[in-house]
């Protein structure tokens, strides 16, 4: 199993994507599957901006969460692409003042902790391995093998 981080985060891009590799043996033969995650940031303001010598009481809440889409060509030629649901947002933080403020401190907290985001990811491809397997078994049925 492989991963490579490409750090579009640190690059000015919105969106840290993860890579994953995976094989899985079937009818004597193996099928590489790639995953691919995308990191998906949320931002959301809150709080008031103080009136004149009153403090405020803004600050802007964030959420990473990874999607993770599969990818595995079948030993006939097709691909078995699928979405597959991670639920839980394994990181979240709070800054002080605007959100517009915070997107590059944002940016930088994410990249610095993309090794949970990372092992969100390659649970989701332990979990999708059966499943696989399945659609493998069920495209062999399909195409008369």
């Amino acid at each position: 199993m492989t991963w490579l981080l490409v750090a579009g985060l640190l690059l000015g891009g919105s969106e840290v994507i993860e890579l994953h590799r995976a094989s899985v043996d079937h009818r004597g033969g193996t099928v590489d599957a790639i995953y691919r995650g995308t990191i998906e940031v949320e931002r959301r303001q809150a709080g008031t901006a103080g009136a004149p010598g009153r403090a405020n009481t803004l600050r802007c809440d964030w959420t990473a969460r990874i999607s993770v889409r599969r990818e595995a060509l079948h030993p006939a030629g097709h691909m078995l692409a699928r979405d597959i649901a991670v639920d839980e947002a394994p990181l979240r933080g709070r800054y002080a003042g605007w959100c517009e403020g915070a997107g590059r401190a944002i940016k930088g907290e994410v990249a610095r902790r993309a090794d949970r985001l990372r092992a969100h990811m390659i649970d989701a491809a332990a979990r999708d391995r059966e499943t696989l397997a399945a659609e493998l078994n069920d495209a062999n049925g399909d195409i008369g093998d």
